[in-house]
């Protein structure tokens, strides 16, 4: 796991020197680059090392003839198989690292490699012969990777905040994504904060060569299709192997433990490699909110629960904070403005890990996305269930659609209530978001001259093209595509690197494996959820290996309770955020519309909480940006 980055153009060494220094968090073991001033080609790396610390192993990594050079962010946990395959026809090492692995592979087999990794990755491979810039990111987009193509040349990077140094980088915002993120708390596709930073999407490549640039998918999450009928003990086999396989490492592999089914699946398969006694786990505790608005509980006890069964050494985090001052921090390792405080404890996590030696943690993320585990599952059923009798689910929605939002059951009701309300595909996308503002107040929340560049009625391209690719499929099955193809890289996998890799650690997540994600999306949904149960088979994978409560413990967040902090200490905050003069010359929202909101969330008229958070967020966001330096082409010093 590192920071890596490059470009193509007249930029002089400085630049990628700045871009490297830059990401030092993601790599605190070294850096380097390597420049070829006739080509105009920079290849940079900050190195977090895991596998092979010798130096021998140190990157950008060239061929042994010099025609290729590699930089590469990432793990490839099949690369012992493949170093002995490439052996076999005679391929010599130098080293014991996963990269030279991967550099001989491409070497061989080109783009073609990429079907046969197993792993976590975003790498660059410059081919100067050819005079050819290849880029790929992993299937699932565990790895992040950002470009900008300029009239003055190419750039990218592991993060954005890197490619913000070049001074001939434009600033300029993308509507969409401010839309999005107001929305959606991320932003869906290609698009990033900057008009002229794209995301390379999971799943695809890059090439940059005298032809121009070319973008090609080599891997999409499958689309429920032909069922494949399976048992709990076939998951938990699966879990066991593809857990196995994460754990290489020459340096020790740690755990987070939230308490959940899918923590703890991932720390029982552990306990099946490693002696329990040398695996250390990780959880975040935090006190519990009194108002009864916000869904957050406490993991601890579940957490001592399980690692009491297994063995294993838990480790405590206090992750409360001053989060008032940690906002601006936050949004800004982020690379964009993302309103979930659990970034923040994702970062807490972290830093105890590096504290304890740990470099390497597994984590259940993509349990929730891969096997039903959120609210919107369990509407998407009911939504379908009563779709089936004419009239009954706008007569239910009506009904739910009176409660009130000051407690957690009530607006859970409300909630499904409005869904139910609404056509397939407007569910579907208000389902994805966080904000209970309609769609229309929410576009009229965007400065008038930006509505025209949004969509009105709040559907991101990109959900269109998950609707086309999934239609006549159940709703929950759709919801399911839309979680693998935006909410989990762009949310989840996004906070969880960057936030890790703030303190030089890596996350790696087993329920993102292809291998898993092929399994759960061929099985029949009557095995995934019922009216009554979410994550039913991998629920029942793990019975009589993790303790009973925690099989049957309710969905609750991982974060801290946003409604009672606005409303409370962080009013002077949401107000100054929100200020009719700062949202003027902000220009991106409506200032009469923001102060209207504020006044009726605050007034308890309207739960708005979700929308007002993200705003404040972006305001954030934005400043940090205004205050970003640029690098000294001259002097190879940052300048603001």
């Amino acid at each position: 796991m590192c920071g890596i980055a490059g470009y193509l153009g007249p930029w002089p060494e400085q630049l990628i020197e700045a871009m490297v220094e830059s990401m030092r968090h993601r790599g605190p073991d070294g850096k380097c680059q390597i420049v070829d001033v006739e080509a105009g080609v920079a290849l940079g790396h900050a190195r977090l090392s895991i596998i092979d610390l010798s130096n021998a192993a140190s990157q950008p990594m060239a061929s042994p003839d010099g025609r290729y050079s590699l930089t590469f962010n990432g793990e490839i946990y099949n690369y012992r198989v493949l170093r002995r395959e490439l052996e076999t026809v005679g391929v010599q090492f130098r080293t014991s690292s996963d990269t030279e692995v991967l550099l001989h592979l491409f070497i061989r087999e080109g783009p073609e490699c990429l079907q046969r990794l197993h792993g976590i990755f975003a790498f660059a491979i410059w081919d100067r012969v050819q005079k050819r810039l290849f880029i790929a990111r992993d299937h699932l987009g565990v790895k992040p990777l950002y470009y900008a193509d300029l009239s003055e040349g190419f750039l990218f990077a592991s993060e954005l905040k890197s490619l913000v140094l070049c001074p001939d980088l434009p600033r300029e915002i993308d509507p969409v994504a401010v839309a999005d993120h107001l929305g959606f708390l991320w932003t869906a596709g290609e698009a990033t904060m900057l008009q002229k930073v794209r995301k390379l999407r999971p799943g695809c490549t890059l090439t940059v060569d005298s032809k121009g640039i070319h973008v090609d998918q080599y891997y999409r999450t499958p689309i429920a299709g032909e069922e494949h009928q399976a048992t709990s003990d076939d998951l938990q086999q699966l879990i066991d192997e593809v857990v196995a396989e994460q754990m290489v490492a020459d340096v020790d592999v740690g755990a987070l433990l939230s308490g959940g089914v899918d923590s703890s699946a991932i720390v029982a398969s552990m306990c099946r490699v490693a002696e329990p006694s040398k695996i250390t786990t990780f959880c975040a505790t935090v006190e519990a909110p009194t108002t009864g608005a916000d869904n957050f509980g406490d993991d601890e006890n579940f957490a001592e629960s399980v690692a009491d069964s297994f063995g294993v050494k838990l480790i405590k985090v206090p992750t409360d904070a001053d989060l008032i001052d940690s906002l601006q921090d936050m949004v800004w390792s982020l690379d964009e403005p993302t309103a979930d405080f659990s970034a923040l404890q994702t970062l807490f996590l972290a830093r105890a890990a590096r504290e304890n030696g740990i470099k390497v943690l597994l984590s259940g993320v993509g349990g929730d996305d891969l096997f039903t585990g959120y609210g919107r599952h369990t509407a998407a059923l009911a939504y379908a269930a009563m779709n089936k009798i004419p009239g009954l689910r706008h007569v239910v929605g009506a009904v739910a659609g009176l409660f009130g939002t000051g407690s957690i059951i009530g607006r859970r009701i409300k909630r499904t209530g409005e869904l139910l309300q609404l056509d397939e595909e407007a569910m579907l996308t208000d389902a994805m978001s966080f904000s209970a503002v309609n769609a229309d107040r929410r576009h009229n929340l965007m400065a008038p001259m930006l509505r025209s560049k949004v969509p009105a009625d709040g559907v991101p391209a990109p959900f269109l093209a998950s609707f086309e690719a999934t239609e006549g499929l159940h709703p929950v099955e759709r919801l399911l595509d839309l979680e693998l193809n935006g909410f989990m890289p762009d949310h989840n996998l996004n906070y969880t690197d960057k936030m890790a890799m703030q303190a030089g650690v890596e996350v790696r997540v087993p329920l993102c494996d292809p291998q898993l994600v092929e399994f759960a999306r061929q099985l029949p949904l009557g095995q995934l959820i019922d009216s009554r149960n979410t994550k039913k088979i991998l629920r029942s994978s793990q019975q009589g290996r993790v303790p009973e409560g925690v099989l049957t413990r309710a969905k609750q967040g991982f974060g801290v309770p946003v409604r009672s902090w606005l409303k409370g200490p962080a009013r002077p905050l949401l107000e100054e955020l929100t200020a009719a003069s700062a949202v003027e010359e902000r220009g991106l929202f409506d200032a009469n519309s923001v102060t209207a909101l504020r006044e009726d969330f605050l007034a308890g008229r309207i739960d708005a909480a979700m929308t007002l958070f993200p705003l404040m967020a972006i305001e954030t966001w934005c400043r940090a940006l205004e205050n970003a330096p640029t690098a000294d082409l001259n002097g190879g010093a940052v300048s603001a």
